[in-house]
């Protein structure tokens, strides 16, 4: 399995395509991440991301993790893919192992994510006795949650127009979901007019493959009402803008 894994990562730097690797439960996620963490030190070489591994930050011990697979980064000289979502295994975990309340899982979210975008992850960028450089990083926020991935893109951008050292980062929401946060993002141009990267996550299979997927999606995007009613208002006001456009023709 190694070796095929390792012909299809060669592959795709090859044709320039990137993976990510989706998180799995915790019965079976240190095997994966330990596999990812090879081949990001195999193929994430000058700068160049073929690979990322996903983060479950609703996890308790994810901080500790990424300071760990940093290290690994910054010890090899290889870029890490450090892809960032909140977590869908909330029904089948130990519960001890995930995070008291959302709220300290969004905190948890905001501190890796802008840690990122700072260079400052705990030793990493730091300026004590123990400090370390900070590795190089490609960041991919997944996330349905428009406060995370505003404020992220935004201090990316304001580092990035201050000449602050920064990292590079992409967005992607699931198609289907979150259109509304996906079409913020692309509102938030940076000095040169673009938009950053934003994608949109296509599930491909039959449905028995998919289901599964599609179900731990809904789970952990439960306050999804909520961002439907967003998207209503925002629909609602651009259809009295191109009305107000028509008669003013």
């Amino acid at each position: 399995m190694i070796n095929a894994l390792d012909d299809i990562v060669a592959k795709c730097k090859e044709r320039h395509i990137q993976i990510i690797v989706d998180a799995e439960s915790q019965d079976f996620q240190k095997g994966i991440a330990r596999v990812a963490l090879e081949l990001m030190r195999k193929f994430n070489r000058d700068g160049r991301v073929v690979l990322y591994n996903t983060y479950q930050v609703y996890l308790k011990a994810t901080p500790e993790v990424v300071a760990r697979h940093l290290a690994e980064a910054e010890k090899d000289g290889f870029t890490l893919g450090l892809k960032l979502v909140r977590g869908a295994y909330i029904a089948s975990e130990d519960r001890s192992l995930i995070h008291d309340t959302k709220q300290d899982t969004d905190d948890a979210y905001n501190s890796i994510a802008q840690g990122a975008l700072r260079q400052h992850i705990g030793r990493f960028g730091g300026d004590g006795a123990d400090a370390r450089p900070f590795p190089s990083v490609n960041l991919f926020l997944a996330s349905h949650n428009r406060d995370s991935v505003i404020s992220a893109q935004r201090l990316h951008r304001q580092r990035t127009e201050a000449g602050l050292p920064t990292v590079p980062v992409a967005f992607g929401q699931l198609h289907g979901m979150s259109d509304e946060v996906s079409f913020s993002l692309l509102q938030e141009k940076g000095s040169d007019g673009n938009p950053p990267d934003v994608f949109k996550c296509s599930t491909w299979g039959s449905i028995g493959e998919c289901v599964g997927y599609l179900m731990r999606r809904a789970i952990e995007n439960r306050d999804a009402v909520l961002r439907t009613n967003d998207e209503f208002i925002s629909l609602k006001k651009e259809a009295a803008r191109r009305l107000r456009s028509v008669f003013r023709a």
